[in-house]
């Protein structure tokens, strides 16, 4: 079975344009929310020790991880029509300690399984790399080995996609339950939301290019796209460095902030319209609660 993706996508651009205050002012938000705090942290005057740094790096992402699941409670308001407003970004801070409670359980999942694929598919990547004499071979087939195990990490976290959507749906369930009832909804569906997220390609695309844009620009504007030393660890070196300042970060991501504004919104309400689609076909008799006035 398959679930329509181009209806769900217009029901999701449609259900965007009814809301208020609009879907752009709520993604400003939630960029202001997590990359404008992110920025801001690495503007404080604090000691900059391992430690501090390390104390400071956790606490910033799991304050970012709650304000994830308020942008979930967002759209899948918005995708039901239930008129949800900028404060749904915050709702997430009532319900926080389940929903760290329940990252984490997706996290150490994830990396359990994806350890043992790991294990199992370097048996015979071993014997592979033993009876293989060329370099280049052997640079195709770690390759192809690297590639795999990203494709299963990302199918593995398939199997967790909706939990968020689920505890937003029942929080009284804990924080196991809906990892659970995620993994039951996903099981031969995984295809289905991979080319869902596949579909905004696309949107990622331009990001990038407009991130790339800056970038070529700053290296030009530097001279190091026509410097002698191009190719050398030298030029690695200061291209590195110009590429990480913090200008150019800046405006590398400033410059993605005009389509960000409509692809976090309309990436996150497609994915809660996949998400009740699911509970249709399933026919799961869910109890859905009374949305609380914002």
């Amino acid at each position: 079975m398959e679930i329509d993706r181009k209806e769900l996508k217009r029901q999701a651009r449609e259900r965007m344009a009814l809301t208020d205050p609009k879907f752009w002012v709520v993604a400003l938000a939630y960029l202001a929310m997590t990359t404008g705090v992110s920025w801001l942290f690495s503007l404080l005057p604090i000691p900059r020790t391992q430690t501090s740094l390390i104390f400071f790096q956790l606490l910033l992402t799991l304050y970012t991880t709650v304000v994830q699941f308020g942008l979930c409670l967002w759209a899948l308001w918005t995708y039901r029509q239930l008129d949800p407003g900028i404060n749904s970004l915050m709702q997430g801070f009532s319900v926080a300690g389940r929903v760290l409670l329940m990252e984490l359980g997706i996290f150490v999942r994830t990396m359990g399984w994806y350890f043992l694929a790991a294990m199992v598919l370097s048996i015979p990547m071993v014997v592979l790399m033993m009876s293989i004499t060329s370099y280049a071979m052997m640079t195709v087939a770690v390759l192809l080995f690297m590639a795999s195990l990203l494709v299963i990490l990302f199918a593995i976290s398939l199997r967790y996609a909706l939990a968020p959507y689920l505890l937003a749906d029942q929080p009284d369930d804990g924080a196991s339950l809906p990892i659970y009832r995620s993994v039951t909804l996903m099981r031969g569906w995984k295809m289905e939301l991979f080319k869902l997220e596949f579909s905004f390609i696309g949107w990622e695309l331009v990001n990038l290019a407009l991130s790339a844009a800056v970038i070529f620009f700053s290296l030009s504007q530097t001279g190091l796209l026509s410097s002698s030393a191009v190719g050398t660890m030298e030029w690695a070196s200061q291209c590195t460095d110009v590429i990480y300042s913090t200008p150019v970060v800046i405006l590398s991501t400033l410059v993605t902030v005009p389509v960000s504004l409509r692809l976090i919104p309309y990436r996150s309400v497609a994915r809660a319209g996949f998400y009740d689609a699911r509970l249709i076909v399933t026919q799961e008799n869910l109890t859905l609660p009374e949305m609380p006035p914002l």
